[in-house]
């Protein structure tokens, strides 16, 4: 499994170019859960799991301790095969005022493009962000697998695979988004 870090992590692209994006209206804000199925993939609970949610944590308190504390972090198995499992880490403006500022000041591309930067992944293209708005990248990863990552100004969030296409991350993406974030 891919281990990545978030867009609010501090961590500033130089290799990916910044682009407009929709956001949610003044005033509009939206949370994110961490859900327990979404298309085909089920919540994974357990010592695997807790093992990988808490590197990631550990992970990220090293570049941010707020954010770290406050991230929504899902490990994730497709129905079927064991081998196809993904991490979801997601962050929400009405988590923390920190947050907030942060979602607010800056385009959504830009939160985008530096999650898409902390992890190992080559040529990140643009996808439709469905109903919900903003900007959705994905892009395969150095490698294997592939990472994305959506922002809309009052969230952002990152799904990372080991098997995955990026094609094929940016459909689960948006089925895990849409149940994700309210």
């Amino acid at each position: 499994m891919v281990l990545v870090g978030c867009g609010s992590s501090g961590v500033r692209p130089a290799a990916y170019g910044r682009t407009a994006g929709s956001s949610h209206p003044a005033g509009a804000q939206h949370m994110i859960t961490v859900p327990g199925s979404f298309d085909d993939y089920t919540r994974m609970t357990g010592a695997d799991a807790d093992r990988v949610i808490q590197t990631i944590r550990n992970a990220q308190a090293q570049q941010n301790s707020v954010y770290a504390a406050k991230m929504k972090i899902g490990v994730y198995q497709r129905r079927g095969d064991a081998r196809q499992r993904l991490a979801f880490l997601g962050l929400a403006a009405g988590d923390h005022p920190t947050i907030a500022q942060e979602l607010r000041t800056n385009p959504p591309s830009f939160e985008v493009d530096s999650a898409l930067a902390a992890m190992p992944l080559i040529g990140p293209k643009d996808y439709p962000p469905g109903p919900l708005g903003g900007v959705l990248r994905c892009a395969p990863g150095s490698h294997g697998g592939a990472g994305c990552a959506w922002g809309d100004g009052s969230t952002v969030g990152v799904v990372a695979s080991s098997i995955a296409s990026a094609d094929e991350l940016a459909r689960v993406t948006l089925a895990l988004r849409k149940a994700a974030e309210r």
